[in-house]
């Protein structure tokens, strides 16, 4: 048996529902039912019987799922030490951040590191934050960078950044010189009267920023004229910077980029804290230690 198929009996016995399962497993609840009654037929047995609109286990299903999880324990035990000889041999780091962070890995992070091990291979991964959060529990990635997503046991989470809302704007643009300083701001101020029929770029309200400026447009009933809808913050930041709009969105490091960052006056929006994420229990090599210290920006990784 392929591992996958223990990893779906275990989740559909731990959640008592097909649904709620393959919510879990990111698949259609259609493929996971069909899974289910294939692999029945083919074992001859039923490991799961219905009550009261649950899916519970039959005795031989209970035994099912108990050498399973143990089957899956040692799977991945013996890949995380396969990946550790592998990464150990290669010099290898694998690190994984949102598309957002690109430039600030490239151009921030990477050429100091490279100053102080040349020939240790940094392997990187610009994925979602729940891709993310998988690749680290299944030893995919080292190191990742998220932000404010459930905590899970056996992972360490240390504070890089706080990221509030922000409105993005070109180099040249008016708006950039109208703004005025101010202490209780990361950045300098507009108004908010200075959105109204602003060309705004925008994220996909899928996404975690581009679902909260939608919200946040209506709810103070701002009504900037939309001139388009990007997939991630990477492509927005392109747009803002080659001037084709204002793009309201959560902060990531600017880079090089030639754009502004304004803040807009009397919004009331929680802020988002981004993270650095690694298994609590395995030690770091010195190049790991050093890659993560200068995305910290401190010594603080024992």
């Amino acid at each position: 048996m392929d591992i996958r198929d223990y990893e779906y009996i275990v989740a559909i016995a731990e959640h008592g529902s097909i649904s709620r399962a393959a919510e879990q497993l990111f698949i259609t609840q259609s493929a996971l039912s069909k899974f289910l009654q294939r692999m029945e037929q083919n074992l001859g047995l039923s490991l799961f019987c219905r009550q009261g609109g649950q899916l519970m286990l039959t005795s031989i299903g209970q035994q099912y799922v108990e050498i399973g999880r143990q089957i899956i324990r040692l799977d991945r035990k013996l890949e995380e030490e396969m990946a550790l000889e592998r990464a150990r041999q290669k010099g290898q780091i694998r690190l994984g951040y949102s598309m957002g962070r690109t430039s600030f890995i490239l151009e921030e992070i990477l050429p100091a590191f490279y100053q102080k091990y040349p020939d240790v291979q940094v392997y990187t991964r610009a994925e979602a934050g729940r891709d993310q959060m998988n690749d680290l529990q299944h030893n995919v990635l080292d190191l990742a960078l998220y932000s404010d997503l459930e905590r899970l046991p056996g992972l360490e989470y240390r504070a890089v950044e706080t990221d509030s809302l922000v409105l993005a704007v070109p180099w040249d643009s008016p708006l950039a010189e109208q703004a005025v300083p101010s202490d209780e701001s990361p950045y300098p101020v507009i108004g908010q009267e200075c959105l109204e029929n602003l060309p705004l770029i925008t994220l996909r309200t899928s996404t975690k920023s581009g679902n909260l400026a939608r919200n946040v447009l209506e709810q103070y009933r701002i009504h900037p004229r939309m001139v388009l809808e990007v997939s991630d913050v990477r492509s927005l930041m392109d747009a803002v910077e080659l001037g084709l709009g204002a793009a309201l969105f959560l902060s990531v490091p600017q880079g090089s980029r030639r754009l502004h960052y304004l803040s807009i006056a009397g919004l009331e929006v929680p802020e988002q804290v981004t993270y650095l994420v690694f298994r609590a229990e395995r030690k770091m090599p010195p190049p790991m230690r050093y890659l993560a210290e200068l995305i910290l920006g401190k010594t603080c990784v024992e």
